[in-house]
């Protein structure tokens, strides 16, 4: 039975899940959880929509079907684009490509590459966009899906207009412009009008981008789409404005005011119910997390300040003696929380560590390393301290990585290398939530730059890096060399030494290198002498 009522076929859906756990059919129940999670993310509730397709994400993990597993991250990466986090969405998408390339399904492949051009386009990175949207048009012409084929074409349109070249971006929205309107679909049309108006204001071309323009918002009105018709608006008040006519331009201007602050005034009132959804949601589980982790010497302390307070209040004509004793106590809590913030920097460092063997130590080894070049480069010793912090925690971004991909003995593919070059980016996603008193999450992303300005994840030049990740990575590539891998024998630290001494001043500072090189030969500093344990190769 077919319905068009959203309650309706929520009620037909939560029935089917019901009989789906009652038969314990896992890969009906998975389906069901994707159909929920694809009408809250229509609906912009992103954490209900993420929680029905973590748990639909559960089930096919252990199942073979391996469509319906690339479907289910695919849809998880497009609830992270849409809550602006790029790191996840990346690699959920690149998961979902991986899988469907095993299997040779070409419309996963079309839709995942499309929506991986997507979110290297809202970060102006056009040639990656410009690089997987390509490959998502050739595979939608594979497929001959118009639709698609309309789609990818459209999307290469704005990357080439954000470049410049307005004839090709114009043939690419024309073709996009022609399939749509064949195919009667309003909401692709009224995209690529509004887009052929926008490209042909800016070349001076004011009367056919007029015509494009009035198209686009006669669509966006008849369909009730009003951020199309927001955008459409602004693009009339722009193209009156470019043509002298500023009495048209403040008109459509007004209407673009308008409806925008009508628009902003609904999508504010439902995200603030959402943000307290969360907020309260997020409290609970914290004041769970609290009560799970008190001990009994916390509740020893809660009865010992009872006490102290109760004696506060019997001896008050003693007063200085309490103050002092109160002092003591302050002390003592400063030094406890001082180690507290060593233990979670410890237990950080050991966070990436569990995902695999071969990293055990890793991150230690390099935070002696860097903190003794840094040293020997007589950095003050806040600079230090920093060093030492972001080398304890520099690879924690790869708890993102699929731990196969870690563990893989054998040489990584193209996109699995994609997939490990992330971990900067989201190793300072995590960082950037703690409220270090250095800059440790832009270290940490910072670490895999090149001097020259080929690193990843930003090709950052010279200075552009901070001095503590050209030092952390020269350290990380001395220990990485040092150390076994699963697919090659120990390199060597005088072979570690060759390869920064061969790329000074190309990959990595000159400084660095001759301080580290000053530090092995002439302070004596051996891995070995340090700890014995064997590390992951950092990539």
């Amino acid at each position: 039975m077919k319905t068009t009522n959203p309650d309706e076929a929520c009620f037909m859906v939560e029935q089917a899940l019901s009989v789906a756990r009652e038969h314990e059919i896992e890969i009906d129940q998975a389906r069901c959880y994707n159909i929920q999670g694809i009408a809250c993310l229509n609906k912009s509730e992103y954490e209900k929509a993420l929680d029905y397709s973590l748990k639909a994400l559960a089930l096919h993990e252990g199942s073979n079907d391996k469509a319906g597993l690339s479907s289910t991250l695919n849809a998880i990466g497009i609830i992270y684009g849409k809550r602006k986090d790029h790191v996840n969405a990346l690699t959920y998408y690149f998961r979902s490509l991986a899988i469907s390339e095993a299997i040779g399904d070409k419309r996963g492949i079309a839709k995942t590459t499309n929506n991986i051009g997507n979110i290297y386009q809202s970060q102006n990175l056009y040639e990656k966009a410009l690089e997987f949207i390509e490959r998502s048009l050739h595979s939608f012409t594979e497929l001959e899906d118009d639709l698609g084929i309309a789609s990818s074409c459209n999307n290469i349109g704005l990357i080439l207009q954000f470049k410049g070249k307005f004839p090709e971006a114009r043939k690419h929205f024309l073709k996009a412009y022609e399939l749509f309107e064949r195919l009667g679909y309003t909401t692709g049309l009224a995209a690529s009008c509004n887009n052929l108006g926008e490209m042909l204001t800016i070349q001076g071309k004011f009367k056919q981008a007029r015509l494009y323009l009035d198209q686009a918002l006669t669509i966006a009105k008849e369909t009730d789409a009003k951020y199309r018709e927001i955008q459409v608006y602004e693009n009339l008040a722009n193209l009156y404005e470019e043509t002298g006519d500023f009495r048209g331009a403040l008109e459509y201007f007004r209407k673009f005011t308008d409806l925008s602050r009508e628009v902003f005034s609904e999508e504010s009132t439902r995200n603030m119910i959402q943000l307290q959804v969360e907020f309260e949601t997020k409290k609970k589980n914290k004041e769970a997390e609290i009560h799970k982790i008190r001990n009994i010497e916390l509740q020893n302390e809660i009865s010992e300040r009872i006490h102290i307070e109760k004696e506060l209040r019997k001896h008050q004509d003693q007063l200085e003696e309490l103050i002092n004793e109160r002092t003591t106590e302050l002390k003592s809590s400063y030094n406890k929380l001082e180690r507290g913030f060593q233990g979670t920097i410890e237990l950080i460092s050991k966070i990436t560590e569990l995902r695999d063997p071969y990293t055990s130590g890793h991150q230690i080894r390099v935070a002696k390393l860097a903190s003794a070049i840094a040293r020997e480069m007589e950095l003050s010793e806040n600079k230090i301290e920093a060093v030492h912090i972001a080398s304890l925690v520099h690879d924690i971004g790869k708890i993102n990585v699929p731990q196969e991909i870690l563990s893989k003995p054998g040489i990584l593919s193209d996109l699995e290398m994609r997939i490990i070059q992330i971990h900067p980016q989201a190793g300072y996603s995590i960082l950037n939530e703690i409220d270090f008193p250095w800059s440790i999450a832009e270290i940490v992303r910072q670490h895999h730059e090149h001097v020259d300005g080929s690193g990843y994840p930003q090709g950052l030049k010279a200075d552009e890096i901070v001095i503590e990740a050209r030092i952390i990575c020269v350290a990380d590539v001395i220990e990485a060399m040092s150390s076994h891998r699963p697919y090659r024998a120990v390199l060597g630290l005088k072979e570690a030494v060759r390869e920064i001494t061969d790329n000074e001043g190309v990959l990595y500072d000159t400084d660095v290198v001759s301080a580290c090189k000053k530090v092995i030969y002439e302070k004596g500093f051996d891995f070995n002498k340090i700890s014995s344990g064997e590390s992951e190769s950092d990539f």
